[in-house]
C-alpha cells in the first residue's frame, strides 16, 4: 500500500475508532433521552447526565528517510593540465581524466628550447624557452598517455583515461 492511501486508511480507521467509542456510553435510552454537545475534536460526545471522557487517538506516522545532497560536480569544459618542465613535471605524476572528456593539455620549459610529444595520440609540438606548447584533444579511448620532452627524454606527466 503506498503512503498516501496509508494515511487515508489510519485516518478512516481513527474516524471510525472514534465513533464507536462514543457509542460505547453508558447510554440508557429508557430514561433519558440522548443529546450530544460538540465539545472538542479531542473530546467524546456527551449525553445528559454524563461526564464527558477525553481521549487521544495515536496514528502512526511514516518516517521518511533523510534527503542526500548530490556531492558537488566540476563544472563543464574541458579538463586543463598545466606543467611547467622541471618545476611540476615527473613520471610519477598521473592526471585522471574520464573517457570522451576534452582536455587542454599547457606545457612550458622556461629553460630551453624544447619539443613535445603525447605517445598514443601523436601529437607533438616544437616551442622556444618559455613559450607555452597546447595541446587539445579527446580522450576517445581508454588507455595510459605519457608526454615527453623530445630534447630531454623524459616523460613529463602521465594521462589515464578510464
Amino acid at each position: 500500500m503506498t503512503a498516501p492511501i496509508r494515511r487515508v486508511a489510519l485516518l478512516m480507521l481513527a474516524t471510525l475508532s472514534t465513533a464507536l467509542l462514543a457509542a460505547c456510553g453508558d447510554d440508557d435510552s429508557s430514561t433519558a433521552p440522548s443529546t450530544t454537545t460538540s465539545e472538542s475534536s479531542t473530546s467524546a460526545p456527551t449525553t445528559t447526565g454524563l461526564t464527558p471522557t477525553s481521549f487521544t487517538t495515536l496514528v502512526p506516522v511514516e518516517t521518511l528517510p533523510p534527503v542526500e545532497t548530490p556531492a558537488p560536480t566540476a563544472p563543464a569544459g574541458p579538463v586543463q593540465i598545466d606543467v611547467v618542465v622541471g618545476v611540476d613535471s615527473s613520471p610519477d605524476r598521473v592526471e585522471q581524466v574520464g573517457l570522451g572528456e576534452p582536455i587542454t593539455v599547457n606545457i612550458t620549459n622556461p629553460n630551453s628550447h624544447d619539443e613535445f610529444h603525447i605517445h598514443g595520440i601523436d601529437l607533438e609540438q616544437s616551442v622556444e624557452a618559455g613559450v607555452m606548447a597546447t595541446f587539445n584533444f579527446t580522450a576517445d579511448a581508454v588507455g595510459t598517455y605519457e608526454i615527453e620532452s623530445h630534447e630531454t627524454g623524459d616523460v613529463l606527466v602521465v594521462i589515464v583515461v578510464s
